[in-house]
This record gives C-alpha cells, structure tokens and sequence, in this order.
C-alpha cells in the first residue's frame, strides 16, 4: 500500500487483532540513497546539462529492485494478499505478488475516474474492489471505506453551545471555493473552527481562518483530532462518488458530519439529526448543530468497521 502517514501500522495492529500473520510492503521499502559517483554525476547532469531525470530513473531502479527484494523473501504461498491502490506499483510487481498467494486482492481506494490508468490492473487481480459506487459499471466489486476498530472508541459528550469542526485534508484547487464559502458562513455562528490544509506551495496560503501545514498529519494524531471535535467536515472530491473515511469515523466515534456529498443520504446510517448535506442551504447549519446527536443502532456501525470490511474483502 501507499506510505501514508502512519495508515499501513493502523492495517498491521487491526490485522493482528483479528488473528491474522500479517505484513506490509509500502510504497517506499526503504529509502534511496547514492551509490558510488552516482551523486556527482546526478550534480553535473543537473547544473550543466539542465538533466532531472538522471536522478528519478535511478531511484525508480532501486525501488524496483527493493520490491522484488522483499518480495523473494516471502516463503511459500500467503493466503491472501492485499494490494491498495494497485497503481501506485508496477505492473511486473503485482505479477510477482500473484506468483506468492492463493487470492490475490485489490481496493482503489481513490476511484477510478482520478486514476484512470489503474484499468490496466484489473485483470491481474482475483478480485478488484473500489469504494466509488459509479465504478461498479466496470464489474468491479462495490464496498465502502471503513473505521479501524483495534480500538475500542473513546467518547465526548456533544457540544451544542461552541461545538468544534474539525477538518484535514489536502489543498485541491478545484474545492478551494466551496470551502471558503463554508468558512465566510460558519464563522458567523458561535464554534469553534478547527481547520487543517496541507499545502504543496506557498501561493495556495489564501484564508486566514485555515491552519496550512506542510507535513501531513499522522493518522494517530487525526484519531485524537477526530475524538476531540463535534463535527467532522467533508468536501467531496469532484472524481469522487463514494464516501471518505471520515463518515466512517463519525460512525465510530459519534461524531455529526457536515458535508457536499449528497450520495450520503442513500445509506442506512444516514439521519439528518447527524449529518446536514449543504445543498445552498447555510442557513439552516445554526438549527443542526443545536440539535443532539441520534445514536445509531450497534449493528449498522459495526458492519462499517474494519473486522467486517476485511471479512467481506477476503469472502467475496
């Protein structure tokens, strides 16, 4: 998978817990590093030469090499494999992986339309799975985003006189206007705005009102974020159609959700008491984020964690 933050420990603990001998291959297996005169030659090619590829072709290499290195020592065959984001690897990886499992497994976790290049996986895969419910048309398998349940939830009470809003994500300029519309709205009203965007450049520090970070947040410290606020904020990705990981976690922890994404209605854990869809209706968050929150039943979270999630992946 990806090396995201500390997201593949968060797969290994809720593998473990469950019973399974697990491991995990990253993206990046180990980092690269210069060998021989390779580093004064990548240095002339770049001052003189005005060559930057010199550099990435030799990294690209090594991660090769560092794969298929990780790969060779997995003894006998693995029960099951799982691959995130196929993309993210050669497609000569993915063969070799196939060599080493009974059933070998993928969920694109990012849609299909945002990476369109990962259909030339799909028939490397026993089974293919993606989140976004518009790709089931291209025969793949349906299945939502899930919370980690290592651990059990820990609970705060609700704050409907200064409730916190609690968002994290990446600066997308295709959803930097709707957020700004959000903020000039929210910030009339009595909460707490607890906003966090991780920027590439400087040019993209734009509104005062948002916290910008330059390195990610790891997905342990976002838990304690997640645990903290009242109400987690969502603002769909345009080549999205499915739900991100936070719904799940607003689930897990009993946090309200405030959100674009219109397609959360059609679930079964959807209640308006919980979550307000903005549909140019700003006027009504006032009246939302005074009401309390609607417990759920036990047996609709819990087929949202990942014990059920991996079950389901495994099974079908």
């Amino acid at each position: 998978m990806p090396d995201y933050s500390d997201f593949p420990q968060h797969f290994l603990k809720n593998l473990e817990k469950l019973g399974f001998s697990a491991e995990v291959m990253k993206e990046n297996p180990s980092e690269f590093r210069y060998k021989g005169f390779e580093k004064i030659i990548n240095f002339f090619r770049k001052t003189f030469l005005k060559d930057k590829s010199y550099k990435k072709k030799l990294a690209a290499e090594y991660k090769l090499k560092e794969y298929h290195r990780v790969i060779g020592e997995i003894e006998g065959k693995l029960d099951y494999i799982l691959v995130i984001r196929p993309d993210a690897f050669p497609v000569s990886v993915i063969q070799e992986l196939k060599k080493k499992t009974n059933k070998l497994i993928a969920y694109q976790w990012d849609g299909i339309k945002k990476f369109p290049e990962i259909k030339n996986y799909f028939s490397l895969f026993d089974s293919f799975f993606c989140f976004d419910n518009e790709d089931v048309d291209l025969h793949l398998k349906p299945i939502t985003n899930f919370y980690f349940d290592f651990a059990p939830p820990v609970y705060k009470a609700y704050n409907k006189v200064k409730p916190r809003l609690y968002f994290v994500g990446l600066f997308w300029e295709n959803r930097r206007e709707k957020i700004d519309t959000f903020i000039e709205n929210v910030s009339k009203l009595n909460v707490e705005l607890d906003f966090f965007m991780q920027f590439t450049e400087k040019s993209q520090i734009k509104n005062p009102k948002i916290k910008y970070i330059k390195d990610r947040i790891s997905f342990s410290d976002n838990l304690k974020n997640v645990e903290n606020a009242d109400v987690l904020l969502d603002f769909v990705d345009p080549n999205h159609n499915g739900l991100s990981i936070r719904f799940f976690e607003a689930l897990y922890y009993k946090k309200k959700v405030i959100t674009d994404n219109i397609t959360v209605k059609k679930y079964d854990f959807y209640n308006p008491n919980n979550i307000f869809v903005i549909e140019n209706n700003y006027q009504d968050i006032a009246a939302f984020l005074e009401k309390p929150y609607f417990d759920i039943p036990k047996e609709i979270v819990d087929q949202y964690g990942f014990s059920n999630w991996i079950k389901q992946i495994i099974e079908n």
